[in-house]
């Protein structure tokens, strides 16, 4: 090209296009000159930042005519300088700088005018913070192709009037939620790298009537499936690539499965009807739970084996130890109704023959001062054998049923031949509560001692009873703290044993023979030495 230096044939010209000239330096004499150019297209000529931008030319009064500036298929980098160039043309409002190297390095100021309402810049190398030096006046904005792995939410924000916007062919992994633009209506972002999508993700953009988000590796959710439905149904956005570049990338299993033939079902989606399902099996399950808990008396079981393990616990770490020999020959289990009975008949003719059995009763054997559990479970496992006299009042009684259950967990594992059952009066097992079912089994399948009613059948009762509680061999002295003998001490004695004056003993014949005791005899309080 051949210019007259003085540029002054540039006056009139409105629009000045310059193709594939590939020159590198516009004299600051010819802006001046342009005053009358409307369009300015300088593509396709492989310009730099510098053969444009001269920060020493004064452009102040230039191009004030100016409307369309086209400067694509160059190599221009700098949107900061791209930014200054322009920032006094004053009626510029489109610029086409697709197909550079543009990006913001955040080394200068980028003042566009306001009155630029349409970008082109496609097929860039933009980042994340190149939003921070792009014009905000704009209502259409074209940045496809630009490498953009993100969005800046601030520029959005800022960028209001926007009523167009193509994202096409980047990198975007994720579209943030709250994205909040009023007037945009067309938005394309196809061919990205965001796989999630739900309703909030377009929710605050009211005005959107035409989406392309076709060819992302979907991720085949409920969210993505309650958005496709919602949108689809309802009519109001148009989806221009569905249903074609819709393709399932995750899960595995559904590895490029059509995104509308993809269905989850409503109750796996329906997030409401998930947990009132969960929460009425989880309220279902937990008062069948409290029913049969109810029911087999399960607290009842719980708080008896927490009593026991608490009592062992106890004795282990007051140093408690148990011995193989047994302090007792019998624990003897009544109702407190039935302790006329025990006292005038039954410890009587087993404590006041020679060799004495040696009995244990909690009114009178349990050491004063200590937790009622305690004495309990260790008189148990310190007797030979357990005596329960059963009539409607044992059934009825709380603490003879912690009893009872004691000397079930003791028998674990072995067989029930220490447990005795004296049925004082007739009982029918039947009747019996659900909580007495090992009762119930014993008293149907283990022979049982029941008292009789005629004085004459009683002699026999008492020798039946001494056969299964077996020969009162000798046991170990049970040893009491000196409070427990100091209480003894002061204990009145209700009882004197009769004195037999058969040196021998008698034997197993004698016993037989020998006279029922009167039912008078009185008790003590003390345990006899």
């Amino acid at each position: 090209m051949r210019f007259d230096w003085s540029f002054t044939w540039l006056n009139h010209v409105r629009k000045f296009i310059v193709w594939n000239v590939n020159f590198n330096s516009v004299p600051c004499d010819s802006w001046p000159e342009m005053k009358s150019v409307e369009l300015l297209d300088i593509s396709n000529n492989q310009l730099l930042d510098s053969y444009i931008y001269n920060p020493l030319c004064d452009t102040r009064n230039t191009l004030h005519k100016l409307d369309t500036f086209n400067v694509s298929h160059n190599r221009l980098t700098s949107l900061s300088d791209l930014a200054s160039l322009t920032k006094d043309f004053v009626k510029l409002t489109t610029i086409d700088m697709s197909h550079n190297q543009l990006q913001y390095l955040g080394n200068g100021a980028c003042d566009w005018r306001k009155t630029i309402t349409k970008v082109i810049g496609n097929h860039n190398s933009l980042t994340s913070d190149s939003f921070k030096c792009l014009p905000t006046s704009v209502n259409f904005l074209d940045l496809s192709y630009s490498s953009l792995d993100q969005l800046d939410m601030d520029y959005f924000n800022k960028a209001s009037e926007l009523t167009e916007l193509l994202l096409s062919g980047n990198k975007i992994k994720f579209i943030p939620s709250g994205w909040k633009n009023r007037y945009l209506r067309t938005l394309a972002l196809d061919g990205n790298s965001f796989g999630l999508v739900s309703m909030k993700s377009f929710k605050d953009m009211l005005s959107l009537r035409v989406l392309t988000a076709g060819n992302n590796p979907y991720h085949c959710t409920c969210d993505l499936y309650t958005f496709i439905q919602e949108t689809t149904s309802k009519g109001k956005v148009t989806i221009t690539d569905w249903p074609n570049n819709y393709k399932c990338y995750h899960p595995e299993r559904l590895l490029n499965t059509m995104v509308s033939k993809y269905s989850p079902g409503h109750l796996a989606c329906d997030i409401t009807l998930v947990i009132i399902i969960s929460v009425s099996t989880t309220a279902a399950v937990v008062l069948v739970i409290m029913l049969l808990c109810y029911i087999f008396h399960v607290p009842w079981y719980v708080k008896a084996t927490y009593q026991i393990i608490r009592a062992k616990y106890r004795a282990h770490k007051e140093g408690l130890g148990q011995g193989v020999d047994y302090a007792f020959h019998a624990f003897i289990s009544y109702s407190h109704s039935d302790a006329d009975w025990v006292r005038n008949h039954l410890l009587p003719c087993l404590e006041n023959v020679k060799p004495p059995y040696r009995l244990c009763i909690h009114e009178r054997d349990f050491i004063p001062g200590k937790w009622i559990i305690d004495n309990i479970i260790e008189n148990i496992e310190n007797s030979r054998k357990v005596i329960f006299v059963l009539s409607h009042n044992f059934v009825n009684s709380e603490w003879c049923n912690y009893e009872l259950y004691f000397a079930q967990q003791r028998a674990i594992g072995k067989t029930f031949s220490d447990v005795i059952l004296v049925v004082k009066e007739p009982i029918d097992p039947t009747s019996l509560p659900s909580k007495f079912c090992k009762l119930k089994r014993m008293l149907n399948t283990k022979t049982y001692l029941e008292w009789p009613q005629q004085p004459t059948e009683q002699n026999f009762f008492w020798i039946q009873l001494r056969s299964v509680l077996g020969k009162p061999n000798s046991i170990r002295p049970r040893t009491i703290s000196r409070h427990s003998r100091l209480s003894s001490a002061r204990s009145v004695s209700l009882i004197e044993a009769p004195q037999i004056q058969d040196p021998e003993g008698p034997d197993e014949e004698d016993h037989q023979n020998s006279p029922q005791p009167s039912n008078k005899c009185q008790l003590t309080c003390i345990e006899v030495a």
